[in-house]
């Protein structure tokens, strides 16, 4: 059983497409998937409302009055929630990560985005937890990443280790993440004829799933 939260200030960083992917990986895996859209903008929440999740993954929404007990009751009726909070800073995004075993922190290549990122990274050093001794694992994920790597991407990925900064992994800029909220569904039930990109999508969804994964059971062996 584990919480993963998405956090970011910033909205139009991936948070939805990422809540999405990782949802669709770990049920691909056997998981049961239970995601809790607490974004005003409720984009996952109508995209299960008019799509097909799959029998794995349910789709929930929360606000700042209800998310804690939202998130406690998803531990009990799936093994992995995912938690997509609104995308400017307020307190769900704090109350989201002091429940979490990770919290995943997406960014576009862009100064904006880093910036955003390392702000965010201080808000989970800040934020108490009981689960945790120190602050929660964490870790950017970039997303939009293009295919050939240009010499901004490469000062920007700097700029994160200067300052400390794990990264998680990264998912491109592709269709087929695109076409996740067109058909809405999951990367696996794309049809791979029509949505060019999907198998390395789904490659790098379960990449990311396996990181976040072996992330979590190395901070639980170290507090054992």
């Amino acid at each position: 059983m584990a919480v993963i939260a998405l956090a970011s200030p910033k909205g139009g960083c991936g948070k939805s497409t990422t809540a999405i992917t990782l949802a669709g990986a770990y049920a691909e895996q056997g998981y049961t998937v239970r995601i809790i859209d607490a974004d005003p903008r409720q984009r996952v929440a109508r995209w299960a409302e008019v799509g097909t999740p799959g029998d794995s993954i349910s789709v929930v929404s929360a606000d700042a009055t209800s998310i804690v007990a939202t998130i406690r009751s998803a531990e009990l009726d799936a093994q992995i929630v995912i938690v997509d909070v609104e995308g400017s800073a307020n307190m769900v995004v704090p109350l989201a990560i002091s429940r979490a075993n990770f919290v995943i922190i997406p960014a576009n290549p862009s100064a904006a985005d880093v910036e955003d990122a390392i702000a965010t990274v201080q808000i989970v050093h800040d934020t108490q937890t009981r689960q945790h001794e120190g602050s929660v694992p964490h870790g950017v994920l970039w997303t939009r990443v293009p295919t050939f790597q240009s010499r901004e991407f490469v000062a920007l990925a700097s700029q994160l280790a200067e300052a400390g900064v794990p990264v998680i992994g990264q998912l491109a800029e592709r269709t087929a993440y695109k076409s996740l909220f067109s058909y809405c569904t999951t990367l696996d039930q794309l049809p791979p004829d029509e949505v060019p990109g999907t198998d390395k999508a789904r490659a790098e969804g379960i990449v990311l799933a396996d990181a976040v994964t072996q992330a979590i059971l190395a901070n639980q062996e170290k507090a054992a």
